[in-house]
């Protein structure tokens, strides 16, 4: 099965958010085959610009390649110094072709573990302690399993504003007394402390029964890590951006550094890159979470990879919007369905080839600004 085309539909997606700019790009990307079989994928993470690369640089080395030499092409990718996000991009679209070739959902393909994982949806970021109760409430009472805060001091980085990590350590106690002591809460601070801001909030939410601490610190402070997972009893995970892939994330086990290892399809090199860092993680007895990927048909990549993990249990679902319109839109905005998410508040694969949605064309070309390849 010879690898035939590689075009990219750029589109403008409108910020459901009133926090960053009014529209947020989105580039679908398609690769082609002489089979007529197509897989898809949605490329770049947030603030990358990849589209042109993909087809000046990968698409000549992919024509005439065999779709199915997943493996090779893997391999390829990451030694022509691409960044990972292009790697990866390619990388979901063969095994979107390769599930389909077999006729089978790509959670099959993999290695089917469970057949839904449980719902947290991941909290934008906000002016106002309020209105993260008044959103963690809404998705409780929808029936989500879980809810994850970035917390106020985040606006530090966005607005310059001069958030005191006293604010975080309110906003966690006031979301808690508002859902209560059983349902899971998580805390992403997304790189914003400096050490004794870390080991201050950390020690606060161990205290209050919060799952896991996400990300106090920057993601090259290996070491800081190891001294704050030494003041704390609550798992800390790391690892969701550091560079380098599979390699590189040797280094945060054996020095003891995180309790999981994290990461998605977009920055990890894709499907495979993400399996090999799960086996990695599983070999040490450690969980390997799946951090939401950016956009909805990479979302739906990583619900298959969940669903063949073992040691995988969440699905994390980002929910942008502006106050008072809790929906979970983002999450399958540019496909033909929703992903399909149970009145229990578990994500299920659809039960067709491939990743089992596809795009919703009408919708990307309406909002289309180029077309590449």
């Amino acid at each position: 099965m010879k690898i035939t085309d590689l075009r990219i539909l750029r589109h403008q997606q409108p910020n459901p958010s009133d926090v960053g700019p009014p529209v947020l790009p989105l580039d679908l990307m398609t690769i082609s085959t002489d089979e007529g079989i197509e897989g898809h994928t949605f490329v770049g993470a947030p603030g990358e610009d990849i589209a042109e690369l993909l087809v000046r640089q990968v698409k000549p080395a992919l024509l005439g390649q065999d779709a199915l030499d997943i493996g090779r092409i893997w391999a390829m990718t990451g030694r022509r110094g691409l960044p990972a996000t292009a790697q990866g991009a390619v990388d979901v679209a063969l095994w979107d072709i390769a599930a389909k070739a077999a006729g089978l959902p790509l959670h099959r393909l993999l290695g089917t573990v469970k057949h839904r994982a449980p719902v947290y949806t991941s909290s934008w970021m906000h002016h106002a302690a309020e209105t993260y109760v008044e959103e963690a409430l809404a998705y409780q009472e929808a029936g989500l399993r879980g809810h994850k805060l970035h917390p106020l001091t985040q606006l530090r980085a966005f607005t310059g504003a001069e958030v005191p990590v006293t604010a975080d350590i309110d906003l966690c106690e006031r979301v808690r007394a508002a859902v209560g002591v059983d349902f899971p809460l998580f805390m992403d601070p997304a790189f914003a402390y400096t050490y004794g801001e870390a080991v201050r909030v950390g020690q606060a939410i161990q205290d209050l029964g919060y799952e896991w601490y996400e990300d106090p610190l920057p993601a090259d402070d290996l070491y800081g890590y190891v001294r704050l997972k030494q003041q704390l009893s609550i798992p800390v995970m790391a690892t969701e951006v550091t560079g380098g892939g599979l390699t590189a994330l040797a280094p945060w086990v054996v020095e003891r550094a995180t309790d999981f290892l994290r990461g998605d399809v977009v920055l990890k090199g894709g499907i495979t890159g993400m399996l090999k860092i799960a086996h990695l993680a599983e070999a040490f007895h450690l969980p390997c979470e799946i951090h939401d990927a950016y956009h909805s048909l990479n979302n739906l990549a990583s619900l298959h990879l969940i669903l063949a993990l073992p040691n995988c249990e969440w699905f994390e679902v980002l929910v942008p919007h502006s106050p008072g319109s809790y929906d979970l839109d983002h999450l399958s905005y540019g496909l033909a369905e929703p992903v399909p998410i149970d009145k229990d508040g578990y994500a299920s694969a659809p039960d067709r080839p491939g990743l089992g949605i596809e795009p919703d064309w009408d919708l990307l070309r309406s909002g289309a600004v180029d077309e590449l390849g």
